[in-house]
């Protein structure tokens, strides 16, 4: 059995944000079907986990965005273990497209195992996670979520959980973290003079370059989430950002860090900021 596991995906319609591409949030689904089917092969899917009373926690995530996935495009998600120790481990992926082997992204991802029962970090059986272990295993860099010192002046939403944001253990999937930030960044662009209407009149999108998201604990059903986002740079052409994700009592839910670059619609290519942006 090979140590590195892949799937094909055809882009569909229903897959694609305002400006004809794949959203970031997407590539973790991808991401996610992946794992599951990857899991499946080696005797640790949905239902295997079941009977074993484990769970999965992702920690966090990290993605490079390199090419747009546009539609019918066919790509091949290839996922591999980097290494497991004990309860928690680190997974790489990676996307090329089927036809020209042209890398689309790339990134890894922390996982925990977790006891059903009692809701701790867990053991998954030995034999199982060495049907996983490779030898030597192609590793992307990857550093820690930085601490990142909050500033006086924010800009601030306010979003409930709703009923179609959960997944089957009913807190918020780990996807719909990023459609939060990504709506934060929007509505901080949109109170600078930049809507999305705004920037399709000038041909123009925010093109999201990488995505580090970390999970704290778990939302559900009906809490209020305050989430408040600030530049951390900016650079001719684009910069990153910082949203944070809490409850009303200030306890954090999600962290997320996003690269950005504006760039032209129809061609990609990056493109000046305006004044107002920079």
């Amino acid at each position: 059995m090979s140590k590195i596991f892949t799937r094909t995906f055809c882009v569909r319609w229903g897959e694609l944000n305002p400006s004809g591409t794949v959203s970031p949030a997407n590539y973790l689904r991808y991401l996610i079907e992946t794992a599951w089917d990857w899991g499946d092969a080696v005797g640790l899917g949905v239902n295997d986990s079941q009977t074993l009373n484990l769970f999965w926690l992702i920690r966090e995530t990290e993605i490079h965005f390199l090419h747009p996935l546009c539609h019918n495009d066919t790509f091949d998600f290839t996922i591999w273990l980097a290494n497991w120790q004990r309860v928690r481990g680190t997974r790489c992926f990676e996307l090329k497209l089927k036809e020209s082997g042209d890398v689309i992204a790339q990134g890894t991802q922390q996982v925990v195992c977790m006891d059903a029962k009692t809701g701790l970090p867990a053991s998954p059986p030995e034999d199982l996670i060495d049907k996983l272990r490779a030898e030597n295993p192609r590793v992307f860099p990857f550093e820690r979520f930085p601490k990142i010192t909050s500033v006086e002046t924010p800009y601030m939403m306010q979003r409930q959980v709703e009923l179609m944001d959960l997944d089957v253990y009913d807190h918020v999937n780990n996807a719909i973290y990023i459609d939060y930030a990504e709506e934060a960044a929007a509505q901080d662009f949109s109170s600078k003079g930049w809507s999305p209407a705004k920037l399709a009149e000038a041909n123009l999108t925010i093109a999201t370059r990488r995505v580090q998201i970390q999970y704290l604990s778990l939302a559900t059903w009906g809490e209020t989430l305050n989430i408040s986002t600030h530049m951390l740079k900016v650079k001719d052409t684009g910069g990153s950002r910082y949203v944070g994700i809490t409850r009303a009592d200030s306890s954090p839910v999600a962290e997320c860090i996003m690269d950005w670059e504006l760039v032209e619609r129809k061609s990609g290519e990056a493109r000046a900021l305006p004044d107002e942006l920079r």
